[in-house]
């Protein structure tokens, strides 16, 4: 708490009024030059219009923005700050204040107070900026074999500040490997490369990317094998061979050895798509190990959807029931949650959709409202995908289009609540469609399944939760 006596310019007699200030609950995270936007307000609402507003980073005296009798004084202000901050005032009526600093840099992160002041009293609110973005998944692929070795490399973009890059392997153990950090052009973010030389023996490892400043990161695995290995060897040797072989025919021999090339160019492709096609299945086998008994909750049911006996399918039933519209209850989307209550740890489970037409699956805030009309976003408390006629998406905002490699008969999701994670899979191919990362997810989540409407029988068939034991 800021201890100053603070004079009012406002000479009219009023009653002393007692308030408290409050501010953003968690950090603002804002990539490098964008703005950020700061708010915080009175409680009870009073108007602050003859209030002193006062903005300062980490002390009193490193003024960032002075709101004082009635008007803006930026005399003081701290040179870094001239010209790049705005204090909007529509509410400052009701007690509530906007600060923009515009153009953000890494010099701008750090805690902010917002101080509201009057002459008979005083509060202030605390709260944090980080400028910060988190980049691509990396991205991994084989560079060349050299000595019985492979070299691996790990890729991945768009970070902010300049991240950590790591190999390690099956147990968490650091690898040694060399990283090359270096600026996208004509932008403030970074591009990573990291290097590690695999010796050829039967392993996996990851690599992992990890902005410090967020305590977050992205991580990708391969798993390489003693027959994998042998493939790439026996491919990358002939390639050497033929090569050498028809350098000795000469000029005669050319348009052959362009070919040879391009052939060889297409079958690294395909070694590269296997080994992430590897990858993720590996992570998927992973995800089954944290096997969750989830079953369906008849209380948040939609008054149109049909449970089973068991409660572990549902179908819109195309019809309404006679339930009590009570406060759990959804009465709009026709949806259903699950019993469980999420708030640590790892879990996985799976839905069989078969032929459906249209559905929806993922996760939502316990808190998150049930009633009227909802806009599934991650925003409203709400990771989900769906799939409508012959297109799959992942409801970011806005919208990310899914690709599957195979149709979708059943999806596998898997939530790391620690770290920030809702991952959905295609369960007869075993490959990854999409992941949720970088969340904060709220206290407790529940899985949230949507049959789809009926659709005068054409999208009739029930979502089902399947036992995840034995389907390997």
């Amino acid at each position: 708490m800021v201890c100053i006596v603070v004079c009012i310019l406002n000479a009219s007699p009023s009653l002393p009024v007692r308030f408290s200030v409050t501010g953003l609950g968690l950090p603002l995270v804002i990539p490098p030059g964008e703005n950020a936007v700061l708010s915080c307000h009175l409680a009870p609402q009073i108007n602050a219009e003859n209030m002193t507003i006062r903005w300062f980073k980490d002390k009193y005296q490193d003024l960032v923005h002075l709101y004082q009798g009635r008007e803006d004084r930026l005399e003081n202000q701290m040179a870094e700050y001239r010209s790049r901050t705005t204090l909007i005032k529509d509410g400052i009526i009701a007690g509530r204040v906007f600060l923009i600093i515009h153009n953000v840099r890494h010099s701008d992160s750090g805690l902010y107070t917002c101080f509201y002041g009057s002459r008979f009293h005083h509060d202030d609110a605390v709260m944090e900026l980080k400028v910060a973005v988190l980049g691509s998944k990396p991205h991994i692929y084989l560079e060349d074999l050299k000595n019985g070795a492979i070299t691996v490399v790990c890729e991945s973009s768009g970070w902010y500040p300049e991240p950590e890059a790591l190999w390690k392997d099956e147990d968490g153990n650091n690898i040694s490997s060399f990283t090359e950090v270096k600026s996208m052009d004509g932008s403030l973010q970074f591009h990573v490369k990291a290097t590690y030389i695999f010796n050829g023996h039967p392993s996996t490892f990851s690599c992992c990317i990890r902005n410090r400043m967020l305590s977050q990161w992205k991580q990708s695995t391969v798993h390489v094998t003693d027959a994998l290995f042998q493939r790439i060897a026996s491919c990358i040797s002939s390639r050497l061979l033929i090569s050498a072989s028809f350098t000795v025919l000469g000029i005669l021999l050319c348009s052959w050895i362009v070919y040879l090339i391009n052939e060889q160019r297409k079958l690294s492709g395909k070694l590269s798509e296997k080994l992430g096609e590897l990858s993720e299945e590996l992570d998927w086998r992973r995800a089954r190990r944290f096997a969750a008994a989830v079953t369906l909750d008849p209380d948040t049911a939609h008054p149109w959807l049909v449970l089973s006996e068991d409660e572990r399918s549902v179908r819109d039933g195309d019809r309404a029931q006679d339930l009590p519209d009570t406060p759990q209850r959804f009465n709009h989307i026709v949806s259903v949650l699950g019993r469980e209550r999420l708030s640590s740890g790892r879990h996985y489970w799976e839905v069989e959709v078969g032929g459906k037409t249209r559905w929806t699956l993922g996760v939502c805030d316990e808190a998150a409202t049930r009633k009227g009309r909802i806009s599934l976003s991650p925003k409203n408390g709400y990771w989900t995908v769906w799939h409508r006629g012959s297109e799959y998406e992942a409801l970011t905002v806005p919208p990310t289009l899914l690709t599957p490699r195979a149709p979708l008969r059943a999806v596998g999701l898997f939530l790391d609540y620690e770290a920030g994670r809702l991952s959905v899979y295609n369960v007869d191919d075993r490959s990854l469609l999409f992941t949720f990362s970088g969340a904060s997810f709220p206290p407790t989540m529940r899985p949230l399944f949507c049959p789809g409407s009926n659709k005068g029988g054409r999208n009739a068939g029930a979502l089902r939760i399947l036992p995840v034991t034995g389907r390997e």
